[in-house]
């Protein structure tokens, strides 16, 4: 998915995915995936569903799911660990809990799937409904560029590094 202004620029974006035939929709979040599978990838082997909200992912993101999928996983998305403390809060609003964060990663994208994987998996949430009915979900290494621009804060923080990396 992509903006509605940027299919052109997310299109050369993914040049150097090897032997792809790209589609890009602009459509909204409330997608069903497994219908536009259907629809425009009839022929694909491999979706990659991208969120337009993080429009810094290295090609060697991409590469990386996309390798991940041709090497059989029927899933593969991006992940990186989490570095913060991630507190249990009971229904009072007292901390019940402390997850331990060596098992714990936030998700990036894209998210790739086998087209048939894909075609299967009801909804908006292709990722979460994969994970519900027990497909399996390989993970590769994201990276920091990933992060989601939710919030003034996130853009100011990209703009840092991306302003890093030109210095």
């Amino acid at each position: 998915m992509t903006p509605p202004n940027r299919s052109a620029a997310c299109a050369a974006a993914l040049h150097t995915v090897r032997n792809a035939r790209l589609h890009l929709s602009s459509r909204g979040a409330d997608l069903d995936w497994s219908a536009l599978a259907a629809e425009v990838c009839r022929d694909a082997e491999i979706v990659l569903i991208h969120d337009p909200a993080r429009p810094f992912t290295p090609a060697t993101v991409l590469d990386a799911v996309v390798r991940e999928v041709r090497a059989g996983a029927p899933v593969a998305v991006p992940v990186q660990p989490v570095t913060d403390t991630i507190k249990a809060i009971g229904s009072a609003g007292v901390v019940s809990g402390t997850h331990d964060r060596t098992t714990l990663r936030s998700t990036q994208a894209p998210c790739g799937f086998r087209a048939e994987v894909l075609r299967e998996l009801p909804g908006t949430d292709p990722l979460g409904a994969a994970v519900g009915r027990g497909v399996p979900v390989r993970t590769v290494p994201g990276h920091v560029r990933g992060m989601r621009l939710s919030t003034p804060f996130d853009r100011t923080v990209m703009a840092a590094l991306l302003a890093e990396e030109t210095t």
